[in-house]
């Protein structure tokens, strides 16, 4: 008699929790109006101008292919793509001139390695800007990241001859 008693108040328990259930999807099948105007929010990109940081340290002014990258990375920022223009002499020279010449307290593995990202993102927008910039997908997200790549090459830059300049003295 408990037994049957137990199983019929479990059968009605669940019963009703299922009835609740079907309540509660048709209710939430239909969105309301502030969640299609977060998802609208959600879906546009932010409109954003590609901002340079071209702090050179002072340490590194002589260091001419550093400044003629920082000439070439603001020049494409605004538009002007002469660099891609030239033939792929001057874009390898560029990059060869870079390697070269890179003083002794920025050849670590983390800057070399800034360097191949940046250098790979050049190629990939010089290839899309020969393809056709005013028809291709990916001219202007590769542009974001070349100019990305170069903000986080600098800042590497910064942060490695800040780390070099300060004196910590050991004690024995």
């Amino acid at each position: 008699m408990i037994y049957k008693s137990k199983t019929i108040l479990f059968s009605l328990f669940a019963f009703i929790a299922l009835q609740n259930c079907k309540e509660a999807s048709k209710s939430n099948s239909s969105p309301g109006p502030e969640l299609s105007e977060i998802t609208k929010i959600k879906n546009t990109p932010p409109e954003a101008k590609l901002s340079i940081n071209n702090d050179m340290p002072s340490s590194l002014s002589d260091w001419s292919a550093l400044t003629d990258l920082t000439k070439a990375i603001t020049d494409i920022s605004d538009g002007k793509y002469q660099l891609f223009e030239d033939t792929e002499e001057a874009l390898k020279s560029l990059f060869s001139n870079l390697e070269s010449d890179i003083p002794n307290t920025l050849n670590t593995p983390s800057i070399l390695a800034r360097f191949k990202v940046f250098e790979t993102l050049a190629y990939k927008l010089r290839i899309e800007y020969g393809i056709d910039q005013n028809n291709s997908i990916e001219f202007d997200p590769a542009k974001e990241s070349l100019v990305e790549a170069y903000s986080n090459l600098m800042f590497q830059i910064s942060k490695t001859l800040e780390k070099e300049s300060q004196l910590i003295s050991k004690t024995k």
